[in-house]
């Protein structure tokens, strides 16, 4: 059976290109923060930041676990919830 995938690699991948930040770091830095949803806030990225970094973790679930594209998408739609980068506000796309 396969070690699953550890949520910090996750975050890591948003806040260390895009803020120069690791979550251990985050939450050394500012615990208090941390133990709210404001630094999903503080932290937000841009839409073509979160697009990027969406294709990477499809990818990189794939990769680990093997699956395609289609069923990575899939199976980490509600990991996603947890561990996906807040988009600033005035970059979200209007549907």
């Amino acid at each position: 059976m396969k070690k699953l995938l550890d949520e910090a690699e996750f975050y890591n991948a948003w806040l260390k290109p895009y803020h120069g930040i690791t979550v251990e770091e985050l939450i050394k830095k500012e615990p208090e923060l941390c133990k709210t949803s404001e630094w999903y806030k503080k932290y937000a990225v841009t839409q073509e930041q979160h697009d990027r970094w969406y294709e990477w973790a499809v990818g990189r679930i794939a990769k680990h676990y093997g699956f395609g594209k289609k069923v990575a998408r899939q199976r980490f739609a509600f990991h996603y919830l947890n561990v996906s980068p807040s988009i600033k506000k005035d970059e979200v796309r209007e549907s």
